[in-house]
């Protein structure tokens, strides 16, 4: 989808990029005691960077693709997960 908008809405000017978080202890999920037990092991144990992520972990990727630094880029991904995903 992040390609396909790219596509569609590069010729005005308007970029399109994505922010793939892994499993993040969000309020939401930290609210959900069964989710979290269930999840929280097998996430941390999956990544490349054993601890959990947090909301805060997510926030340099969204501002980055916010600043002028990424103005040139667009119709990509981003995967912010501490190194469980590689491609």
């Amino acid at each position: 989808m992040t390609k396909a908008l790219a596509k569609e809405l590069g010729g005005d000017g308007i970029l399109v990029n994505c922010v793939a978080p892994g499993f993040t202890l969000s309020e939401g999920v930290q609210a959900n005691p069964i989710q979290l037990a269930q999840l929280q092991e097998i996430s941390v144990g999956a990544r490349v960077l054993r601890r959990d992520q947090f909301p805060e972990d997510v926030v340099g990727a969204v501002v980055f693709f916010c600043a002028d630094g990424s103005s040139f880029i667009t119709g990509q991904s981003l995967v912010v997960d501490g190194g469980a995903y590689f491609h």
